[in-house]
């Protein structure tokens, strides 16, 4: 890694390292699959799972069941919850992991790369500035405007 001079820099890098951190804690929290489809991701859930279990073992029971019926009830909660969770975790991508991963790994390093070029072609323009300021003029041209009263004034008193 290059080193950060100035405190600009440095405080990009610690966002930069913040972002990249948080991104990669919160898709660890995910029960689902990043960058999947939501109906992938719906079936792959461990609720969906269980929801059907619980389904097809009210089946299994019989409506007539109470235990049955508690279980299909429930398989129908359990479903709904995964669901919700799922439309959680797409918008969680969406709206928080995407944002979070644009910056850490794209937006911050562009950033410190243009700075450091900016930073480069400031001291080609100065040293090219500096350069042509202190060129020897041919004659007949001029660098800097000469103010009234200095250089060319009294030479034109004396040829009078």
């Amino acid at each position: 890694n290059h080193q950060l001079n100035s405190p600009i820099e440095r405080r990009m890098e610690l966002v930069r390292l913040v972002s990249h951190n948080a991104h990669k804690r919160l898709v660890t929290c995910l029960q689902g699959h990043i960058g999947t489809e939501a109906e992938k991701r719906h079936k792959k859930l461990p609720l969906t799972a269980l929801s059907q279990a619980m389904q097809d073992g009210g089946s299994q029971l019989g409506e007539e069941s109470l235990i049955g019926k508690m279980m299909d009830v429930c398989g129908e909660a359990e479903n709904r919850l995964a669901s919700e969770l799922m439309q959680h975790e797409v918008q969680l991508e969406r709206d928080i992991l995407e944002p979070l991963n644009q910056l850490a790994e794209v937006d911050i390093p562009n950033i410190l790369r243009q700075r450091k070029q900016l930073a480069k072609l400031v001291l080609d323009y100065d040293s090219a500035r500096a350069r042509y300021c202190t060129r020897t003029p041919e004659p007949g041209t001029v660098l800097e405007p000469q103010k009234p009263g200095t250089g060319l004034e009294p030479q034109s008193q004396e040829l009078d």
